[in-house]
């Protein structure tokens, strides 16, 4: 005997506790029989409840009860964190505060923010309340318009990051001033007592559009001048680049007098400068030349040297039977170092000083013999 039963209507019919209960007996007592055999086997058909066919999801839950679950749960994740907002609530402020009546909303008054959350029922926006309070700040005068802080420890704070070490170097510093002027044997460097007696300037010029090879000729003739020596050679030099370095000069000079206080006469030199150097003195520079000092504090050009900058661009040189080169555009760049004539005349006096400890020259001097031997080297 065989039975023919459709596999999904009997899954479907037992599904249900009512409806398989009725035919477990019914459907136990049926035996599948084998045609070829005479015997005859029993098999109980397994039944599975409700609750465990949903577990595997062969049974789908009600609507009801999925909308239920997730109130549940939001309402636990809302008891667990109350602040937070949810993305709903996000997406409509936003949309609130670009939808506004104009692009200045951000920047309403408190009487109106407050007005409108009372209104709408909102907390106030945080844009709001960051506006509102860097409005207060500005009226109390404790904040700029850019939002920089100007109370007191704030810019201490900026201006002297690390107050602990500055103490500590300006203690060292005092220490080692008042050891040298103690001190008897102790001698002032002499590169720091010329930091500190003299003047100096180093000026670096733009990027002037011109080669090394053409500028440096300019860089010689300016080089141990006067700035107003310097600057009459290049009114009537008749080189391209020479309205670009007198421009130059002119601003060196005062960059020079506005940042160094160089060039202002007499009243700003050192009182032994000033009682020795009422006449005009003449000294003989290093190139040979003489000359004559009237003004210590006047600007001269001690030193210029000329530096390759970066390529400007290219253009193509056309060649005979056809070829083509490559011609670079260049830039260059002059350094100018401005002093006083106080250190043209430190030179000069060094350099007499010098010769007359040298002493009258001699053809042969008298020296001792050292090392003599028996016998001749070679």
């Amino acid at each position: 005997m065989s039975l023919n039963v459709p596999s999904r209507r009997l899954l479907k019919s037992a599904a249900s506790p009512s409806s398989a209960n009725a035919l477990v007996p019914a459907l136990q007592s049926l035996s599948i029989a084998n045609n070829n055999t005479t015997t005859t086997t029993t098999r109980s058909i397994h039944t599975t409840s409700s609750q465990q066919w949903s577990l595997f999801s062969w049974g789908k839950q009600k609507m009801e009860e999925r909308k239920k679950a997730r109130e549940e749960l939001k309402q636990a994740e809302l008891a667990r964190h109350p602040k937070r907002h949810t993305q709903e609530e996000i997406i409509a402020r936003v949309r609130g505060r670009l939808e506004g009546d104009s692009i200045f909303a951000d920047t309403t008054s408190a009487s109106k923010a407050d007005k409108l959350a009372a209104e709408q029922g909102t907390p106030k926006d945080w844009a709001t309340e960051k506006a509102e309070k860097q409005a207060a700040a500005e009226r109390a005068g404790k904040v700029t318009a850019m939002g920089i802080s100007l109370v007191k420890d704030h810019m201490l704070r900026a201006v002297d990051p690390d107050p602990c070490s500055r103490v500590r170097w300006e203690r060292k510093m005092v220490i080692r001033k008042l050891q040298r002027g103690t001190n008897p044997w102790s001698v002032e460097p002499k590169a720091e007592r010329i930091a500190r007696t003299e003047r100096k300037l180093v000026f670096k010029t733009h990027q002037l559009p011109t080669s090394v090879k053409k500028l440096v000729h300019l860089s010689r003739q300016i080089r141990g001048k006067t700035v107003s020596e310097a600057l009459v050679q290049m009114q009537f030099s008749k080189k391209k680049m020479a309205k670009e370095v007198k421009t130059e000069l002119l601003r060196a000079e005062a960059h020079a007098i506005v940042t160094r206080g160089m060039g202002l006469g007499k009243a700003a030199a050192n009182k032994e400068t000033e009682t020795t150097q009422e006449e005009p003195v003449k000294i003989q520079t290093k190139d040979g030349k003489h000359m004559e000092i009237r003004d210590p504090t006047r600007i001269y050009v001690a030193e210029t040297f000329v530096n390759k900058g970066p390529i400007r661009g290219a253009e193509i040189d056309y060649r005979a039977r056809g070829r083509v080169y490559k011609m670079d555009k260049p830039s260059t760049t002059m350094t100018l170092v401005l002093k006083e004539e106080k250190t043209r005349i430190r030179e000069h006096q060094e350099r007499v000083a010098k010769k007359l400890r040298q002493g009258p020259w001699v053809h042969l001097p008298d020296r001792p013999v050292t090392a003599q031997r028996q016998f001749y080297s070679w």
